[in-house]
């Protein structure tokens, strides 16, 4: 059996944590995401994040794709052929992105940005300091990162709306209302986090209508896909003075270039898609991988799946 581990950032990482842990198995790593690896076709299960436009259609042996994000809007790209089995991280950087949501939440209720220009500055001023506690949090997304958001923001005594598809009522939320609701609860909240898979489902979901709705004492915080939330709506109503502040985590040109205007818009914290950053992400991924092969060698289900082989006919 041959892997090919497709990933610039931790390829020799993942394959140093599985090394000697997958008998029988040829693995290679390529750094290079954006063209096909050399010899694809020999390939037996792949493991990356990006995906070239079409390549999964060209693996003529390619079984189990192993993503290693979340999100699966790059399936589409990829063109996976019937029958390939996908699977994502799942779990595994849930908790690091909810505790960076709720460091830029944290952070800009404490004018953190401008404390850290001040002090470069050698500057004496006072934040316009806020309390989480007692304000209200629309969570965008209650799925494994949303439900992680909500969990702390609830810790620091913060009331939780939260947004999904069909509104169905969540332990994780006080109160959960359907994705058409959005512009109405967007008017009580003091944060917006944005945690929702990317695609056509998603796209434009907090758009200027919902920015509009937003009190000006508000921040809102993307940590999802950069299609979800207007970026224009949010600058056009953080330069008016109609929006607190905001953080974005995700951008739809990454690197986002020097000269963007993204960068000197005032109350925009912009970050380098860093929320999914820990020290064990790399361990956490090849435990994962690892298990997943012994299950799918033994027939097993595998876990983390998005997509599996239909039945044979009968």
């Amino acid at each position: 059996m041959r892997m090919c581990i497709m990933h610039p950032r931790l390829g020799d990482e993942l394959r140093a944590h599985l090394d000697g842990r997958l008998p029988g198995v040829t693995v290679d790593v390529v750094h290079d995401d954006r063209g096909d690896p050399p010899g694809f076709g020999r390939y037996d299960v792949l493991v990356a994040n990006a995906l070239p436009p079409g390549l999964l259609a060209r693996g003529a042996r390619l079984r189990w794709l192993q993503l290693t994000s979340v999100g699966t809007d790059q399936l589409a790209a990829g063109r996976p052929r019937p029958g390939l089995i996908v699977t994502n991280a799942g779990a595994i950087p849930a908790r690091a992105v909810a505790e960076f949501a709720l460091m830029g939440m944290l952070a800009l209720a404490k004018e953190a940005p401008a404390l850290v220009r001040g002090h470069d500055a050698r500057g004496w001023r006072l934040p316009d300091a806020r309390l989480l506690a007692g304000g209200t949090l629309v969570q965008v997304g209650l799925g494994r990162v949303g439900t992680e958001i909500a969990r702390r923001a609830r810790a620091f005594d913060m009331r939780v709306v939260g947004v999904t598809r069909t509104g169905r009522e969540s332990a994780a939320a006080d109160l959960t209302v359907p994705a058409a609701a959005l512009p109405d609860v967007a008017r009580d909240a003091d944060h917006l986090v944005v945690a929702v898979p990317g695609g056509d489902g998603t796209r434009g979901l907090v758009g200027a209508r919902v920015v509009a709705a937003l009190p000006a004492t508000a921040c809102l915080i993307n940590v999802a896909r950069p299609e979800v939330v207007d970026t224009a709506a949010v600058v056009a109503a953080l330069r008016g003075g109609r929006l607190r502040g905001a953080l974005l985590d995700v951008h739809d040109h990454e690197p986002l270039p020097s000269d963007s205007p993204l960068w000197s818009t005032r109350g925009l914290w912009v970050t380098p898609h860093a929320a999914f950053c820990y020290p064990g992400e790399a361990a956490d991924l090849a435990d994962l991988i690892a298990g997943n092969l012994r299950r799918l060698r033994e027939g097993g289900p595998l876990r983390n799946l998005v997509t599996a082989p239909a039945p044979a006919p009968r």
